[in-house]
């Protein structure tokens, strides 16, 4: 899979409900062909549903644990890692420069201003329309 082909697969799944089953199955339709997507999805929620099921039982006594909560407070972290980290390859996929000053604003908006997700989703769409018009993009 191409790093457009991810990012295509990334953006799809942000753009529809249920970002994580479309992404999956985009990424495995793309891995193995058309029998994969299922596959894929079984394979990511799987573990899921197994930690809630036998998990559940267990949450009150395991919220006020320390180990519990030393993992989380680590699995939190490692969670930012992998999303910026992904961010940078995503960054590298852009095909035009102008893609790049849409994501810095936004970027900016979020991070520098505080602004809200869905203002920055809107910003971003407008100008990336806009400087598509004008030939920028």
């Amino acid at each position: 899979m191409t790093d457009a082909q991810f990012l295509d697969a990334v953006v799809l799944g942000q753009i529809t409900p249920g970002p994580v089953v479309q992404t999956v199955a985009v990424v495995g339709h793309a891995a193995v062909g058309l029998t994969s997507p299922l596959l894929a999805a079984l394979v990511v929620f799987a573990p899921s549903f197994a930690f809630v099921l036998i998990g559940g039982p267990h949450l009150d006594r395991l919220r006020g644990n320390q180990r519990v909560q030393a993992f989380l407070t680590g699995a939190g972290a490692a969670a930012i890692g992998a999303i910026a980290g992904s961010t940078v390859a995503l960054t590298r996929a852009l095909s035009h420069p102008g893609q790049g000053v849409v994501l810095a604003l936004a970027l900016c908006w979020l991070l520098v201003f505080r602004r809200g997700v869905v203002t920055a989703l809107a910003g971003a769409g407008i100008l990336g329309v806009l400087l598509t018009v004008i030939g920028w993009v």
